[in-house]
């Protein structure tokens, strides 16, 4: 097979042979085109060069076709339509049509919050669909977007390369949480109280310390802290019953999947408010479905944050 000459190749050349075709003229193609005769004239020779035929003869006023080009020309029609349906345009997303996946990566407590109303917002826009929730997080995130393993995912990330996109969606508080007719407390928890009631932590590093130890040590006192574990929402069905105490983000303990009766209390201790973010790889951040989906994650993640916290 003869190799062929891709440098000479040129979406233009197409344009104009096609422009050719329907005008059978020179200038009807130029004024088409809106090139002036001596461009298109030119492309019709690197088109002959390209193809090894004359395509086009003049008879007259008229450019006539030979066999060669009737017989390419429903080709190049093909090819510029799929252009200009499907490679160029970057429609909206006919998300009722859709019957791929929804791929999420959440953190545990973002999925046991967020997660069934995410379920139902996407299938009840997209009933053809399946949903996917992966557990991800500041460590593995990255990897999973690099390797198509999720669309987007729900977290805390501090640092984040240049190739990522991040959408903003709540600002979490800290507080106390523990089951108040054992504890037997005034709220807000003094320090003295704090400090004598056992505690429960979450620990990603198996390390039954925090930040907020750190911040005990600076002055000069400490808590005892009587159990860690990775699962928020153990912290919860921990807390029921037992003289114990727990620093969860606000979510967590404002959560209505756990009918417990706890007490809640902002801390007698300074602890930092962070961001929860919505991160994509920033390359996919404009195609039509992420930025629906994205868009829809958004809304109700936003909103069912505010149905949670305590009306004002």
């Amino acid at each position: 097979m003869k190799e062929i000459n891709w440098r000479g190749v040129d979406l233009n050349l197409l344009l104009t042979f096609n422009a050719l075709m329907q005008f059978e003229s020179v200038s009807g193609a130029s004024k088409h085109l809106n090139l002036g005769q001596p461009a298109t004239s030119y492309n019709l020779k690197r088109l002959r060069q390209l193809l090894n035929d004359p395509l086009f003869e003049r008879q007259g006023h008229k450019m006539v076709p030979s066999f060669r080009a009737k017989e390419i020309a429903p080709h190049i029609t093909h090819i510029l339509s799929i252009m200009t349906n499907e490679v160029l345009p970057q429609g909206e997303f006919d998300f009722a049509s859709y019957d791929g996946i929804y791929k999420i990566g959440l953190t545990d407590y973002a999925e046991q919050i967020f997660g069934p109303a995410l379920f139902d917002t996407l299938l009840e826009n997209s009933p053809n669909s399946k949903v996917l929730f992966k557990p991800a997080d500041s460590q593995n995130s990255l990897n999973m977007l690099e390797n198509g393993e999720i669309d987007l995912c729900i977290g805390v990330f501090n640092q984040l390369p240049d190739n990522v996109s991040k959408t903003f969606l709540y600002r979490e508080k800290h507080w106390c949480i523990f089951d108040n007719k054992q504890v037997k407390t005034e709220i807000p928890i003094p320090l003295d109280a704090y400090l004598e009631t056992p505690q429960i932590i979450v620990t990603a590093n198996e390390e039954l310390t925090s930040k907020v130890d750190i911040t005990l040590k600076n002055m000069g006192v400490k808590r005892n802290v009587v159990l860690g574990t990775t699962r928020f929402f153990t912290v919860r069905r921990m807390l029921s019953g037992r003289k114990q105490l727990a620093v969860v983000a606000e979510m967590v303990g404002r959560s209505d999947l756990i009918q417990d009766k706890l007490s809640l209390s902002p801390p007698p201790i300074d602890i930092p408010d962070f961001d929860v973010d919505m991160i994509c790889l920033s390359r996919n951040a404009s195609h039509p479905r992420l930025v629906w989906l994205d868009e829809k994650v958004k809304a109700l993640v936003q909103a069912k944050v505010e149905a949670l916290k305590p009306q004002r």
